[in-house]
């Protein structure tokens, strides 16, 4: 008799253990902070192509999406510290009662401000992991995807939500939730993805010959 690890319970452990890899990995990267956009890239990147696909190691597809990723990631990374300042800065003015205008107006405009950032959150570090094109277009692909797909964009907030709070309480989660946030956040985002890659699919006869990307 063959000992076969080829097993649900085997599989099951193994993908864990990719999922917590990932996760570490993209806390490694992060610890710069202006790195954190590449770094969360390639988390989601590693996520859908190792743990979902089965293909290439944790290590390889990690570093591999991180480096390919760096320069605009680092641009969104920026981005997106300076816009989330703005936001915060924006209510800190609110709540201090230094913006004159009435209490619906200033609620009114701080959704206005807030919408763009949360949304779009959701979705650009995916983006960026999976299509080539330059910064802009990769922000309104974002923002397209979190308008046109709105009910899995509040789902993929929430779970968010929840996924920081936790860290918040228990701060050695952050070692742990990442990975497991992005995989749960790719049945969302993929589902949608295929939406978008229809065409690409069908340049493919044989669904063997399908990339990954495309399973």
């Amino acid at each position: 008799m063959k000992f076969s690890l080829d097993t649900p319970i085997f599989n099951k452990t193994n993908q864990i253990a990719d999922i917590l890899g990932a996760g570490f990995l993209w806390l490694l990267c992060s610890v710069p902070v202006i790195t954190i956009g590449p770094a969360t890239a390639a988390l989601y990147y590693t996520i859908v192509k190792v743990v979902r696909r089965n293909r290439e190691t944790v290590i390889k597809s990690f570093f591999h999406s991180f480096k390919s990723n760096l320069k605009q990631g680092i641009l969104f990374t920026i981005f997106y510290l300076l816009y989330g300042a703005a936001i915060g800065f924006y209510i800190l003015a609110a709540l201090e009662g230094g913006i004159q205008m009435n209490p619906y107006g200033i609620c009114t405009f701080g959704i206005i401000l807030a919408c763009p950032f949360l949304f779009t959150l959701m979705y650009i570090f995916p983006v960026l992991s999976r299509f080539q094109a330059g910064v802009l277009r990769q922000f309104q692909y974002a923002l397209h995807m979190s308008v046109r797909h709105f009910p899995s964009t509040v789902l993929l907030m929430l779970l968010l939500a929840v996924t920081g709070l936790l860290i918040y309480f228990v701060p050695f989660l952050m070692a742990i939730l990442p990975g497991f946030y992005a995989y749960l956040a790719s049945f969302f985002i993929e589902r949608i993805f295929k939406k978008y890659l229809v065409k690409e699919r069908e340049k493919y006869k044989d669904p063997t010959d399908l990339p990954w990307y495309l399973e």
